[in-house]
């Protein structure tokens, strides 16, 4: 409710305490004989600057201010109810109007009370509620300035301006909305401060097509979507603009305008404290997020922006997520108390961050995975699983590093490259750092202190360098080789462990140990052609790490593929509907309807045939499948150059694959086909399969494979076929990184390790080459890693002395000429 006050606007006195109305004083009242009865009238007859005087009453018209007037309750706030069933309650047929102490109320369900459509009205100390789709709105040359006032709406929204100079709210209130509090769209413009929002069903503040805001000291809470949505070319500036217990998200920004957050914070939402999308790249400045329900901070879809001096903490989920290609860069940044990974990069994305702190995350510290990218810079990290983590074809630049008291490692690489620098990790629970499978580290100018594992350890199948570093104090090894591949150790220091110094536990030429500094460890070192493997083990106490899983499950071999991510969900889902279904079966319910013939549509070389392989071993374990082999047949395989001929060679194909996956690629030349073995003869393998399917519907999967645009012209040319693959699986093109990624997988399987100029030099050529129907993506890749082994050969052929080393290390020099 509006607080009434002492002071009564519009009480006209004589020094003699009675009424004097003078010729620029109109009264209104319900009372005969003593003024105008209806507000409407006393404006029609009012000269300009009138002061209309309304007395206590409800007066049920359609106000329309036609003359600059300005209209007061006589005996205060909330005495006065302008009220209408139908129509606008309130409108402006003139330059300028002003309502004070006004009440104004609209049942109509499809106007708003208050619509100013040209001049200003000014509304002071006013109560507003409609029931259409807004309460207030502001259009065309329409300007509204509302001081303490009220507004609710339990159907539509508070404000609507499209107006582009709509005015100001200051120090008003909206309560109980059926949409949005308030809504700037078109070409609208508003000025908003110190506002309080409270229980809207829709947004508290909504902006779109290129309405612009301005907000200052303004309080949302309860809200059921967004609080704050800034959408397509809106922009807005924000400073002081708190958020707090709504359902749904705080702060969606998703606009290419300009959008700017000061000093504005959220609390207790429901979902991610800030979404970032569309390409947004906002500016935020000593912005804070508390106890969100979801992640506290989430880019994605290739935005980006600047954080400044911000903080998230307490928040159920990650604290800083950067996704789908998104560049934000972040100054002094802090993240505490996240119930999963503090930060998380991952899907391309590349950001970057300077005096980033992350404390006590339940996850990693920092976790980057499927083929995330960026730079760190002085980042401090204590508590936590593992302090940063580089997983999953990513790419990783870090230097000043600070890792304290892990519960696990203080840093992990895995299937991914770090370039460590000039960084301190103390205290962790496992090893300090630990390279595992596929993984290469580059670590220089760092120190490693009482860590609970080993100092550095390089896993089977890790390759990398380690130089200028010490490492002491440890529980295990300094520096622990079980690699094959090839690691550098230069100038380092390793002192008073409980293990070796260094242990190399293979004996070979691949791993270089030069100007080591070794003292007070408690076991003998033992590395190059005197490495053994059994010599000596960790401590007791030394807490082994997780070792990646072997990839020798089809499940674990399909997640472990480069990219894939959609296709990866899709056949998940699809193992996952067969599990239940052989649960449902052999409870002795009916199984549930499933696609079992798939389509698999996209450019070649995107991992069609392997998946394929891999779905049909996945189901042989489940035993949907007797046998799960893949039957791999082309157009040749099926279709005969003479009459009857198609269909023996069809089901004999066909009856291999039986108890397994019989794999058709590029199916739609079946049904496009021409000459004497043409259309008639593909046609005729379509029908032989359509009903082959249909006899050994349970014993046998088809997967079609092909261009995208193809295979749906191919569905089309059978009815049955159609309605039998009613599942389709798109295999996008890899993208650059992905590719990169998949030079590197071939370098680790066949004992080489790519620098890091070649890999930028690779990345370059990847993002520029056409992906036209040249393009064999997977296969280019590979054809690129021979080419680039075969100039390797040439190159060190001319080479007098050759190292092992040099055997392993494909550089850019072994790029073709088109590829540097």
């Amino acid at each position: 409710m509006l607080k009434s006050r002492t002071w009564v606007p519009g009480r006209v006195m004589d020094e003699k305490g009675s009424r004097n109305v003078g010729q620029n004083v109109i009264m209104v009242t319900q009372t005969p004989g003593h003024g105008y009865r209806r507000i409407g009238d006393a404006v029609a007859g009012a000269p300009e600057g009138a002061l209309i005087v309304v007395a206590p009453g409800r007066y049920s018209e359609n106000l329309v201010l036609s003359r600059p007037v300005t209209i007061t309750a006589e005996d205060g706030i909330g005495t006065v109810t302008v009220l209408t069933g139908s129509g606008v309650a309130v409108s402006v047929a003139t330059s300028s109007a002003a309502l004070s102490g006004i009440s104004v109320v609209s049942t109509d369900k499809d106007n708003p009370a208050v619509f100013v459509a040209q001049g200003q009205l000014s509304l002071t100390e006013c109560s507003l509620e409609g029931t259409g789709w807004s309460s207030v709105f502001a259009s065309g040359d329409g300007k509204v300035l509302m001081r303490d006032c009220e507004v609710r709406n339990g159907v539509g929204a508070g404000v609507v301006v499209t107006a582009t100079d709509g005015g100001v709210l200051e120090s008003c209130r909206f309560t109980d909305l059926g949409t949005s509090a308030v809504v700037v769209a078109d070409e609208g413009a508003l000025m908003m401060r110190s506002c309080t929002v409270d229980k809207a069903a829709g947004n508290g503040i909504c902006l779109n097509g290129r309405g612009a805001l301005t907000v200052e000291d303004t309080t949302i809470t309860g809200t059921g979507k967004p609080a704050v949505a800034v959408e397509q070319q809106a922009a807005m500036k924000a400073r002081r603009l708190s958020v707090s217990a709504g359902d749904g998200i705080g702060f969606y920004l998703a606009s290419t305008g300009n959008v700017v957050l000061d000093d504005c914070s959220v609390e207790r939402v429901g979902a991610e404290g800030i979404f970032v999308g569309e390409g947004c790249k906002p500016e935020l400045r000593g912005c804070r997020v508390r106890a969100t329900g979801f992640r506290g901070v989430h880019f994605a879809a290739r935005s980006g922006g600047k954080f400044t001096n911000c903080e998230v903490a307490e928040v159920d989920g990650i604290g800083v997520h950067v996704t789908e290609r998104s560049t934000p860069e972040f100054e002094q940044l802090s993240v505490a108390g996240s119930k999963r990974s503090g930060v998380r990069v991952s899907e391309a994305a590349d950001p970057f961050f300077r005096r980033l702190r992350v404390f006590g995350s339940d996850g990693a510290g920092i976790e980057v995975d499927e083929g995330g990218r960026g730079t760190m810079e002085n980042v401090e990290i204590e508590g936590g699983e593992v302090g940063l983590r580089v997983l999953g074809g990513s790419r990783m630049t870090a230097s000043g590093l600070s890792v304290r008291n892990t519960r696990a490692a203080g840093v992990e690489v895995v299937d991914a490259a770090l370039a460590l620098a000039d960084s301190a990790i103390t205290g962790s629970g496992g090893d300090g750092i630990h390279a595992g499978a596929g993984a290469n580290l580059s670590v220089a100018r760092s120190r490693v202190h009482s860590s609970g594992g080993m100092g550095c350890e390089f896993a089977e199948g890790a390759s990398g360098s380690v130089s200028d570093s010490e490492f002491s104090g440890g529980r295990a090894d300094g520096i622990r080789l079980e690699t094959r591949e090839a690691v550098r150790v230069s100038s380092c220091t390793v002192r008073d462990n409980h293990g070796s110094g260094v242990r190399q536990t293979r004996p070979g030429t691949s791993i270089e140990v030069i100007d080591l500094i070794t003292s007070g460890n408690l076991r003998p070192d033992a590395f190059g052609t005197s490495a053994s493997a059994g010599a000596a083990s960790p401590a007791p106490a030394a807490a082994a790490p997780a070792r990646p899983a072997a990839a020798k499950d089809p499940l674990v071999e399909l997640q472990a593929l480069v990219g894939l991510d959609g296709v990866k969900r899709e056949v998940t889902s699809l193992i996952n509907l067969n599990k239940m279904a052989k649960r449902r079966q052999d409870a002795g319910l009916s199984a549930p309807p499933m696609a079992r013939h798939l389509v698999f549509a996209g450019a070649p070389g995107t991992g069609k045939t392997t998946v394929a392989r891999l779905y049909g071993q996945v189901l042989a374990q489940l035993g949907v499948l007797r046998e799960g082999h893949l039957v791999e047949v082309a157009r040749a395989d099926l279709v005969a150059q003479i009459i009857g001929g198609t269909a023996i060679k069809t089901t004999e194909a066909f009856t291999t694959a039986l108890g397994g996956v019989l794999f058709i690629d590029e199916a739609y030349t079946l049904s496009s086909g021409s000459g004497g073995n043409g259309p008639d003869f593909g046609r005729e393998a379509i029908d032989t399969l359509v009903k082959l399917m249909e006899d050994h519907r349970d014993d046998v999967v088809v997967i079609a494979a092909g261009y995208s645009n193809e295979m749906a012209k191919f569905l089309e040319s059978n009815p049955g076929m159609e309605s039998r693959f009613s599942r389709t699986i798109e295999f996008a093109n890899y993208t650059a990184d992905e590719l990169v990624t998949i030079v590197r997988t071939q370098c680790a399987k066949h004992d080489y390790r790519l620098d890091e100029k070649a890999a930028d030099d690779l990345l370059d050529y990847f993002e520029a080459i056409p992906k036209d129907g040249t393009f064999g993506n997977g296969r280019t890749a590979r054809r690129v890693f021979e080419r680039m082994t075969d100039r390797q050969a040439s190159r060190l052929a001319e080479t007098q002395e050759v190292t092992a080393a040099d055997l392993t290390l494909l550089t850019a020099d072994d790029l073709e000429i088109g590829v540097r």
